[in-house]
Formats: C-alpha cells, sequence, structure tokens
C-alpha cells in the first residue's frame, strides 16, 4: 500500500482517510483529520495553528467556523507519514450552543437558597473583558437615587438557556433614617396626642443605622481559555449577602432573625 500511495502522490499532495468528531458539554465540536502525506512535504503541508479548515481540509464539506488548533506528525513506511490536523470550533454556520449548567454543593454558601454554586459552561464570540465586566445597581435612598459598581449578576440566559432564579428578589434593605424616624414618631405621636394633657416639647430618639444587601447570584469564579475562534467560559456563581455586624452570629453565619427584622424599608435593584 506504501508503494501504491507514494506513486500516486505528487509533491505536497495529501490524501485524507479518516475524519472523527467529538462534542464536549458545552457544545464546543473538536474535529479530527488524518491526512497520508510525504515525509519530506512535512514543513511544508502542516498547517498553522488557527488556519481554517475550509483552506486546508480535503473533505468536501469545509466549516469556516473552525480552526486548526494542534496537528501531529506520525512517520510511516516507503517515504510516507500520517498528519493528524486537530480543528476546533463548530461545524455548522451561525448560532451558538446551548449553555451546560451544573451545581456544585458548598457548605455555608447558600443564603435564601440552597448550599450550592451554580456552575455555567458556554462558548461565545463575545470580548473576554466584556463576560469579566460586572453591573450597576441603583439604590433610592429616600428618593436620592444612588448607582454603584457591582459584581457581575448571573444573567437571566446564557446562549438561550434560561439560568435558575434567584432564591430571592435582588434587594438592598435598611433601617429608616434619621428623617423616615422622625416622620414615623411624629405619626405615633399624631396618634396618640390628647389635647386635654400638657406637652413641654417634643423629643426625639434614635437607633443606630443597620444595612444588609443581598444581590442574589453573582459572579465569584471565572475560567477562560481561547478556542480557534470562541471563547470557553466556565463561571461559578453563588448568592451574596454583606450586613452590619448585628446580621452575623458569632460564627460567621447570618443571623436571618435579624435580617428579617430590618426588613421594614427596602430598596430595591
Amino acid at each position: 500500500m506504501s508503494a501504491i500511495l507514494l506513486g500516486s502522490l505528487k509533491s505536497g499532495g495529501k490524501v485524507l482517510r479518516k475524519s472523527q468528531r467529538a462534542t464536549d458539554v458545552d457544545g464546543l465540536v473538536a474535529l479530527s483529520e488524518t491526512y497520508t502525506i510525504r515525509t519530506q512535504d512535512i514543513s511544508s503541508i502542516e498547517p498553522d495553528r488557527n488556519t481554517s479548515h475550509a483552506s486546508f481540509s480535503s473533505a468536501s464539506e469545509k466549516y469556516s467556523r473552525m480552526l486548526v488548533e494542534t496537528t501531529r506528525v506520525e512517520p510511516m513506511d516507503g517515504g510516507l507519514s500520517q498528519l493528524i490536523v486537530n480543528y476546533i470550533g463548530l461545524d455548522y454556520p451561525s448560532g451558538l450552543p446551548a449553555a451546560y449548567i451544573t451545581t456544585v454543593g458548598q457548605p455555608g454558601v447558600g443564603v435564601f437558597g440552597a448550599d450550592a454554586n451554580v456552575v455555567v459552561r458556554y462558548i461565545t464570540q463575545d470580548s473576554l473583558f466584556d463576560t469579566l465586566k460586572g453591573s450597576f445597581i441603583t439604590l433610592n435612598i429616600s428618593n436620592t437615587f444612588l448607582t454603584l459598581p457591582t459584581k457581575r449578576f448571573l444573567p437571566s440566559s446564557i446562549n438561550g438557556t434560561a439560568m435558575p432564579p434567584n432564591p430571592r428578589q435582588r434587594e438592598y434593605r435598611r433601617t429608616k433614617n434619621m428623617t423616615e424616624q422622625m416622620a414615623e414618631q411624629d405619626r405615633i405621636f399624631s396618634q396618640n396626642y390628647n389635647p386635654n394633657l400638657y406637652y413641654s416639647g417634643r423629643q426625639y430618639s434614635f437607633y443606630p443605622q443597620y444595612e444588609w444587601i443581598y444581590a442574589g447570584y453573582v459572579q465569584t469564579a471565572i475560567s477562560f481559555q481561547r478556542r480557534g475562534i470562541f471563547n470557553q467560559i466556565e463561571e461559578q456563581f453563588s448568592e451574596y449577602f454583606r450586613g452590619s455586624d448585628i446580621f452575623y452570629q458569632a460564627d460567621g453565619t447570618i443571623n436571618f432573625t435579624k435580617v428579617n427584622s430590618f426588613s421594614d424599608v427596602n430598596s430595591i435593584f
């Protein structure tokens, strides 16, 4: 067979012998093509990384979104070699595969939901910097709007795949501020006012200001790998809670009795 192939191969020629295809859970496709070439032509035929399948492959169907990722050469008898070319990408012209979602249990990470992190694997052509970029929240505090940067929230969907809903609406809660406390005490005073009693003057008492913020699932870890023309992403999202010291117990866990007792003023974001 070697003699026949050698006789049929011209300088720079290649014969496609085998093709294999595999798909990862995030939908990324790996394609491997095995060619027979003349050993003396290795340097001129072996494709560079990121060479497109459409420009190199001898297969009848070409894939514009698949690029060469790795190559391997295996010498054979008769002055021939096997050239194995591995491509990565998608073997269809448009669209992206669905995201792959799992959960990883971890004690203590749950706030209003289960003790588990949400892990999402997917591919995208978006910039890595867009993926790393966080969000913004706008807080309405006594009709004063304050916009703050935040971590990246878990999107409602990725590549058309619905993400798990937050166990509780994202929200920011606090105690009443001084003006609100005065208004509340005035209201109580008016309700209890008796014109037959003598009042020496209004006195106000103020309690300390406490606050807590719950942001639902936010990005707590990310891994990134460039694969052909795509970015292969794995993101981890965990529930986010921060509060004043009174909202934690001695062991560092959240004191939900305290949390719920300070929920009369609610600014949603």
